[in-house]
């Protein structure tokens, strides 16, 4: 397994832990407590940022090559999917309350940043999935 793949791993269980632990803390504080404050339980998203001490992490190899032509168009591919994904995600937030509610309906301002935070989580969950399947999908594993 590669640097890539660890650290696609590491992106892959941190989003997913982080998603689906404020979605049971959000289910929890709901019946306990309401609504308004059941909203406290997006902060536990912010799990998902230890993804980012990847890098860190898993240090780069010692060789002298550290990719090669096709670690570089399994990257550019994954980040072209992760792009479409959160473009996708962006975009249908914003035209379902248009379609849904009608063009006179308000939203509040609050959504905005729960938006670009899901869709920048899209991003880099796609992302690390589609290096994972392309490096699983045959050839030889480093």
């Amino acid at each position: 397994m590669n640097r890539a793949q660890k650290i696609a791993w590491l992106f892959v269980i941190t989003i997913s832990l982080a998603v689906v632990g404020s979605l049971a803390a959000f289910a929890i504080l709901y019946i306990k407590v309401g609504m308004p404050k059941a909203l406290a339980s997006l902060a536990l998203i912010g799990i998902a940022g230890f993804g980012g001490f990847g890098p860190i992490v898993f240090p780069k190899d010692k060789g002298k090559i550290t990719c090669d032509e096709r670690d570089t168009l399994i990257n550019r591919r994954a980040a072209i999917a992760g792009f479409g994904a959160s473009y996708l995600v962006a975009g249908l937030a914003c035209m379902l309350p248009f379609f849904i509610l009608g063009p006179q309906a308000t939203v509040a301002v609050w959504w905005l940043p729960n938006i670009f935070g899901a869709a920048g989580l899209t991003l880099f969950f796609v992302h690390s999935v589609v290096i994972l399947v392309q490096y699983g999908r045959g050839g030889e594993k480093s």
